[in-house]
């Protein structure tokens, strides 16, 4: 190999073991989600629905220029 194609030497700059606060497991920040989490967390119906018609709108309007009607 020539010289600029070796891989460089690698340094290590911290060592998260060694801090001892690498993970955090207290109950507060692993605590449940409460309802309002889980709720919110749900699937956005109306935009989707919205983007749903557009789609099915954009369609049509592609195919009403495409086949003919111009």
């Amino acid at each position: 190999m020539s010289h600029d194609q070796r891989p460089a030497r690698m340094r290590v700059v911290a060592d998260a073991g060694a801090r001892g606060n690498a993970v955090d497991t207290s109950e507060t920040q692993n605590g449940e989600v409460g309802e309002a989490g889980v709720a919110a967390g749900g699937l956005p119906i109306v935009p989707a629905m919205i983007f749903i018609i557009a789609c099915i709108i954009g369609g049509g309007v592609v195919t009403y220029l495409m086949a003919g009607a111009h």
